[in-house]
């Protein structure tokens, strides 16, 4: 009889987090989420931000929270990326510098099949 091996290593996990925050990201809501960020970009791979449900007042405040998670995760095999980031978020992130992808909030496909799979 054969046994598998299936040991994993920290390096074989490949981690990534989802982070969705809904309603109106205040400043103690932006302080929250930045903590919990952080904690999650120690040992996580990638850290999707997801927010297509959150209202954001004051960009500069959240693109300034966002450095210290983004560092974590800038570096081989990590990514910070912010789904639903609006050109005025994207604008605030470039001013304040640091790795951060970002998608747009609805991508919408050019080519019908592929609106039709969505």
């Amino acid at each position: 009889m054969t046994i598998a091996n299936n040991e994993t290593t920290a390096d074989d996990l490949w981690l990534t987090a989802v982070l969705r925050p809904a309603g109106v990201l205040s400043a103690t809501a932006i302080d929250r989420l930045a903590d919990e960020m952080t904690s999650v970009a120690r040992t996580a791979n990638i850290v999707v931000v997801n927010l297509v449900a959150a209202t954001v007042p004051d960009v500069e405040a959240l693109a300034a929270a966002l450095k210290g998670p983004g560092s974590l995760l800038s570096g081989p095999d990590k990514c910070l990326l912010l789904v639903g980031a609006d050109e005025e978020l994207l604008a605030a992130l470039d001013r304040v510098g640091g790795e951060i992808a970002a998608i747009e909030t609805d991508p919408t496909p050019s080519d019908p099949d592929l609106a039709l799979a969505a």
